[in-house]
């Protein structure tokens, strides 16, 4: 075997990085379903109420936030590792309609 070779696999922070890929992908996939999730009850309130939870509506654009930057770990186009290891993303996004959800 190649002497570079041999030296990336004995490097044990590229298996721990890998420890925490497998973890990342499955705390994206639990945070697919927390969308998901959201979707529905907004879906669900708007159609009782004629208004969504705004709670629901501040946190789906951070979750979105969160899976990107997931997604950028994961094919190394950061070494930065996602929360719990740095802070949860803020709601900077603002809806082109003025923060106003309509439905069409």
């Amino acid at each position: 075997m190649d002497e570079q070779l041999k030296s990336n696999i004995s490097d044990q922070s590229i298996w721990r990085r890998l420890c925490f890929m497998v973890l990342f992908a499955v705390v994206f996939n639990i945070a697919e379903f927390a969308i998901l999730a959201i979707a529905v009850v907004q879906f669900f309130t708007r159609l009782a109420t004629g208004s969504v939870n705004e709670e629901l509506r501040a946190l789906g654009p951070r979750l979105g936030e969160y899976l990107k930057q997931i997604v950028a770990f994961e094919t190394f186009h950061t070494e930065q590792r996602p929360y719990p290891f740095a802070p949860f993303p803020e709601g900077e996004h603002k809806s082109a309609n003025g923060g106003q959800a309509h439905a069409g």
